[in-house]
């Protein structure tokens, strides 16, 4: 009964919603208004514009030649009209007697039934009323269920112990305002229905509950869409298609932005930045994208470009297609300077000329700059984005930026610039998130919750080169094909494997900090003088100032410790060193020992800090830049050059040389 209730109701209003979406679609994808209102308008505008002067013959020439145009626009225009009344007039009068065969027989809409009754929204209201037909255990039912074993595969929990230690009260369902399934488990999370003691033996937060359940909404609500709530057309259809310009050789040397990836996820926090492309685009201008690498500029033109294809950039930018210049691929064909220039015109040309084109330019500054490429296309560029036919997204680095643009005033009055910087934490993990659902939909494997969250925190914490997302994401990509490698199927990733793969990337035995840190630090005094003899207070000073840090009394981004050992040779002050990095990272090797009296003067500066005006790297930069989870022993430290003590002052207070 339920569902026959159902049918006549919500499913005659699903079928009558499809029904008119299926008719807007034909009507869009005609472009029926277009078609009208550009009648008589040139075939994909191909239409000769020059000036004639007082040559009767040619002006008459391309007179027929324009007329010639405008006529075969105008048959293939009426052709798409009739085309489009004809397909219009079957589907409506195909949807009128499909309707009355959907009222009659009821079975057609099962399947539609059973996907309605998937959606989160109903299953709560299902979870609800059968805890309260339940006497025994009643906790029970919010588990004993697709989300519920979802939730706790991804906690790594047992539904036994979830039960057995629930302390639940049906009062607390009175906060259950919604009908989420995350929102169930919010209530019952802050009405305290586990004690923080079982999240705390189990090592996981207890909010990751309710991060898990939305997980699994997004992932059941993309799953259980039936295509009656919203529609999107994708591209301009073939009438406003006719009224842009031919591109033979743009297409032959570029990449659709908008078509689909299997790679690309959905984009996350960055809604300011493509506002500001939108903005700068409609206003005239052209951005330039600046990032630095990992930080997430392609997805942004990604999610651009797909933004633009469906029609969600407003009027003005609507359907407009976002191509990526493959310039390395006409530019090599030839060693002739002046045939790259003249193709690059040509190519710019069809751009603009073609009326629907944003082309996207990857490191622009290996076209405007000869120290890099050998060539200079400033004045090419120039000629056509001031006549604001061409629109341009340059994507580059803030240091090629800076060492090639921001000087090219000729380039750079014509572009806006738009910074991508890294994500939050929070976006990175929920970034984490999407990439671990493609994981798992590729793979048949689980990505616990709590092993994503020591992915974000290792990667955060152990490696500083690379910025949110791309780190995180390089370490997830590392542990799936590292469980892979070992040869196993249907695998769960666990925390372990993390820590494995993070120990491989940074030298760092991860098995001792997680597991055995605690119990060191608490008797860190006595193994010290296992191989120290005296040094009570010095050594009790070390303890204090080390169990501080590993409470939390300590800002992150500083280092574990910073020591000043002062004292004649042989008391002890290198074999203290050797002690704390045998406790921190497993071995005597962690150390990097620089002996200050071999870099005195300016030149003994450069060879430790390295030199930008020679290229020349640093060593003791480079040696914290491939180890930064590392000891850094600075022996001698009077005899160095007092400069150097600035560069100290940023290491010792915020974690970072500048």
């Amino acid at each position: 009964m339920e569902f026959i209730i159902w049918f006549y109701q919500r499913g005659v209003v699903f079928y009558l919603r499809r029904w008119y979406f299926l008719l807007a679609s034909i009507y869009h994808y005609f472009s029926v208004p277009v078609l009208f209102a550009t009648l008589f308008s040139p075939w994909r505008k191909v239409v000769i514009e020059e000036r004639t002067g007082y040559n009767i013959q040619k002006y008459f020439s391309n007179l027929v030649f324009n007329l010639i145009s405008r006529a075969i626009g105008a048959v293939m225009r009426v052709l798409l009209l009739i085309s489009a009344c004809v397909l219009l007039l079957l589907v409506f009068m195909g949807g009128a007697v499909g309707l009355v065969v959907w009222l009659l027989l009821p079975p057609l809409g099962y399947s539609v039934y059973t996907r309605f009754q998937s959606r989160p929204s109903k299953l709560v209201q299902k979870i609800i009323a059968s805890m309260k037909l339940t006497t025994d255990k009643p906790i029970r039912m919010v588990f004993d269920n697709a989300p519920g074993k979802f939730v706790l595969s991804r906690m790594n929990l047992s539904l036994d112990e979830v039960v057995k230690e629930a302390n639940f009260s049906f009062e607390s369902l009175g906060g259950v305002k919604g009908d989420s399934y995350s929102q169930l488990l919010e209530v019952l999370v802050e009405e305290n229905t586990w004690p923080d003691d079982f999240f705390r033996k189990r090592q996981i937060n207890k909010d990751d509950l309710v991060v898990a359940a939305m997980w699994w909404e997004q992932r059941t609500n993309e799953n259980s869409y039936l295509g009656d709530e919203r529609q999107n057309f994708v591209g301009a259809g073939i009438g406003a298609e006719l009224l842009f310009g031919y591109t033979p050789n743009l297409s032959k040397y570029s990449t659709d932005m908008g078509s689909p990836r299997s790679y690309s996820h959905r984009l996350i926090g960055r809604e300011s930045e493509l506002n500001r492309m939108e903005r700068t685009l409609n206003g005239g201008a052209n951005v330039m994208l600046v990032g630095q690498p990992g930080v997430g500029k392609t997805t942004v033109v990604l999610a651009f470009a797909l933004k633009a294809k469906v029609g969600e950039l407003g009027p003005r930018l609507a359907y407009k297609k976002i191509l990526e210049l493959d310039y390395n691929s006409f530019l090599s064909g030839t060693a002739d300077l002046n045939k790259k220039k003249t193709f690059m015109a040509q190519i710019l040309a069809e751009a603009a000329y073609s009326g629907n084109t944003i082309l996207v330019i990857r490191d622009i500054h290996r076209l405007t700059n000869p120290q890099v490429e050998g060539y200079d296309f400033t004045d090419v560029l120039e000629e056509h984005i001031k006549q604001e036919d061409l629109k341009i997204i340059a994507v580059l680095s803030p240091v090629d930026y800076e060492r090639f643009v921001s000087q090219n005033l000729r380039l750079r009055k014509y572009f806006e610039i738009v910074e991508v910087v890294p994500p939050t934490k929070d976006e990175a993990f929920k970034i984490l998130l999407e990439a671990a659902a493609n994981w798992e939909a590729k793979q048949n494997i689980i990505l616990p919750i709590p092993t994503l969250r020591q992915i974000l925190d290792g990667s955060d914490k152990y490696i500083s080169e690379i910025p949110f997302p791309e780190k995180a994401l390089e370490i997830l990509d590392s542990v799936v094909l590292y469980k892979e490698m070992q040869g196993k199927r249907d695998f769960m990733v666990s925390i372990d494997d993390v820590n494995q793969v993070l120990a491989e990337k940074t030298g760092i035995s991860f098995a001792r900090l997680t597991e055995q840190e605690k119990s060191k630090l608490t008797n860190i005094e006595s193994i010290i003088h296992e191989r120290l003899i005296n040094q009570e207070a010095a050594v009790s000073l070390i303890g204090k100032s080390l169990r501080g840090r590993s409470v939390g009394l300590k800002e992150e981004s500083r280092p574990i410790g910073s020591f000043l050992f002062l004292g004649p040779t042989g008391v002890g002050k290198t074999q203290t060193a050797k002690v704390l990095a045998n406790i921190y990272y497993g071995s005597e090797a962690n150390i990097l020992r620089f002996d200050m009296a071999e870099f005195g003067g300016r030149e003994g500066l450069e060879r430790l800090m390295g030199s930008v005006d020679n290229n020349q790297p640093g060593l003791l930069t480079t040696a914290i830049k491939n180890r930064p989870a590392s000891l850094l022993l600075l022996d001698e430290m009077e005899k160095a050059t007092p400069s150097v003590y600035n560069f100290f002052l940023t290491l010792l207070d915020e974690g970072v040389i500048t």
